[in-house]
């Protein structure tokens, strides 16, 4: 009778208490490995820092060129960011929402399955 007592002890407090610690790490795992908080600082930078330096005297082909591939690095740096965020943002939500899943699992599956079995005890008798 210790056994099943200590094994409800465990399952309620310290299983459940390391169930939240790894859903917190997946969600703390998922925030840096995406870098949202960076991204959304960065993300009107040029890509990769791909710049070019601005043209001296007053060349207007120079100056066009200038304006047009910092603006390309830009739109790119900015596409780029826009969609690891929101692939970020989702693969956020997706844990979340599965952890939560998995959390109120864990906490009905014990009271499941016992009452599954008395369910079935009523069926075979």
């Amino acid at each position: 009778m210790g056994t099943i007592f200590l094994f409800w002890k465990w399952y309620y407090t310290k299983g459940t208490k390391d169930i939240l610690l790894a859903w917190r790490n997946f969600i703390l795992f998922a925030l840096e490995y995406f870098s949202i908080p960076l991204l959304l600082k960065t993300l009107f930078s040029p890509w990769k820092r791909d710049i070019t330096k601005k043209p001296r005297g007053l060349d207007i082909k120079r100056l066009l060129q200038y304006i047009i591939y910092n603006t390309i690095s830009r739109g790119t740096g900015f596409v780029m960011r826009f969609l690891t965020i929101c692939v970020g943002v989702l693969f956020l939500f997706l844990v979340f929402v599965l952890g939560f899943v998995f959390f109120v699992l864990w906490i009905f599956l014990p009271l499941i399955f016992i009452g599954l079995f008395v369910l079935s005890l009523v069926l075979i008798f």
